[in-house]
């Protein structure tokens, strides 16, 4: 036998010994299982007390629900405004702009009985300063001109 052929048939019997061996061990499933034996256990959902348990008992039931209303209504978030146009693609085409700069910006659309108005703005933010910041930065950078306004 020549040495070619030889060699051939040693590495077509170590591949098959190979295949034999390891193959069955894999596809069996067992190596998976002896791998990942950890159990993920998802605990019980938490109890919470009332918020009236929080707030002084000396209030009476009518007084809470005012504060919690009251204190719903003071959390105002900001959006930037800067741009407002009649033709939706105008807006949107500034908003792809400022996207494209990595700013969160998105479409308003205004319906009124006469006209509808499609307002640019970047936010939603609840830091009323971050946004006076990107608005000082949008003018050094992009001489763009905005206004503050609460969202919605």
């Amino acid at each position: 036998m020549d040495r070619k052929l030889r060699k051939r048939i040693i590495g077509a019997i170590v591949l098959a010994a190979f295949l034999v061996i390891l193959v069955p061990e894999w596809l069996d499933g067992a190596g998976h299982k002896s791998r990942y034996s950890n159990k993920v256990e998802i605990p019980d959902k938490p109890e919470f007390k009332p918020i009236a348990d929080y707030i002084e008992s000396t209030d009476s039931a009518v007084t809470i629900n005012k504060r919690i209303k009251s204190e719903e209504s003071s959390v105002h978030a900001w959006a930037l405004q800067l741009g407002s146009f009649s033709r939706e693609s105008n807006a949107e085409a500034m908003r792809d702009k400022l996207r494209a700069k990595g700013y969160a910006s998105y479409v308003d659309v205004l319906k009124k009985p006469d006209r509808t108005t499609y307002r640019v703005r970047i936010g939603p933010e609840l830091d009323k300063k971050r946004l006076e910041q990107i608005k000082l930065e949008l003018g050094k950078k992009e001489k763009m001109k905005g206004m503050l306004v609460q969202h919605p």
